[in-house]
């Protein structure tokens, strides 16, 4: 699937880096991550240490483990040969997926971090340190691509896409009193997009439970979250005193077949 981000010859993968028919080689991090950033987009970064070291402990904690359940649940009867996870952040779903689907996984982030952790976990999928809007991907390679919360370019998805995009987003009413004691006036999150040029939705799933966080979890869910940076000072100190707090999860998931496939 990878390709070179200078030649865009395909990339082939030896014990400590990637390397090219054009001699052009890529060395993995001790972690096992490879960085393919070059040129001006090297200065690119993703989510900042606090929010990861959070989301991390967050998610290591199982709160969202009904979601990743889920997903591999799903995901198992489309008996997919491939599949790249755009955004994968620190691999809590990426890594699992790996490892119930038995195929070729690949894990694109910005965060070098998110990307440390995801690798030490899961050294049998292939983390790359690239952007997710230009992909060093060669097109149509990938029977599958998933995105879990992180932005996307359509056109990027259908060009690294063979068959099938799975979509993960918040749905209406997800962690919806966590904004009730942030904000005076709460606005449920928008119903996800199901349209997009090239694809058909060919399923669609709401997934709904609740959360009962103490202070140490609710700390954390709010840090991984953009209302750590856009909350009043107010909503956020109310939420810091809490000792507890019981919030609804709600997550849509789309899956859409690419129309080449039909």
């Amino acid at each position: 699937m990878l390709i070179c981000p200078l030649c865009k010859t395909k990339l082939l993968e030896e014990p400590k880096r990637f390397c090219c028919l054009q001699g052009h080689a890529y060395d993995k991090a001790k972690s096992g991550y490879v960085n393919l950033m070059i040129g001006s987009s090297s200065k690119a970064h993703g989510d900042e240490e606090a929010m990861i070291l959070s989301r991390n402990r967050f998610l290591s904690g199982g709160y969202y483990e009904p979601l990743r359940l889920e997903l591999c649940e799903s995901l198992k009867s489309f008996h997919l040969s491939s599949l790249v996870d755009l955004g994968c952040g620190e691999g809590y779903y990426t890594n699992q997926l790996e490892m119930i689907l038995k195929i070729p996984v690949l894990g694109i982030d910005l965060s070098k971090s998110a990307l440390k952790i995801a690798a030490k976990a899961n050294p049998k999928v292939d983390y790359v340190l690239a952007n997710i809007t230009k992909t060093p991907i060669a097109d149509h390679s990938c029977d599958a691509v998933l995105s879990i919360f992180s932005p996307f370019e359509v056109k990027e998805v259908q060009r690294i896409g063979q068959r099938y995009f799975i979509v993960v987003r918040p749905g209406p009413k997800h962690l919806y009193e966590l904004k009730e004691m942030l904000y005076d006036h709460v606005v449920e999150n928008p119903l996800p997009e199901v349209n997009y040029p090239g694809a058909t939705c060919i399923q669609e799933k709401e997934l709904n439970f609740r959360l009962d966080l103490k202070h140490e979890a609710l700390s954390d869910l709010l840090m991984m979250t953009p209302y750590a940076h856009t909350s009043p000072q107010s909503g956020l100190q109310k939420v810091r005193q809490l000792d507890h707090l019981t919030v609804s999860a709600a997550f849509h998931i789309s899956i859409f077949q690419f129309l080449q496939a039909l």
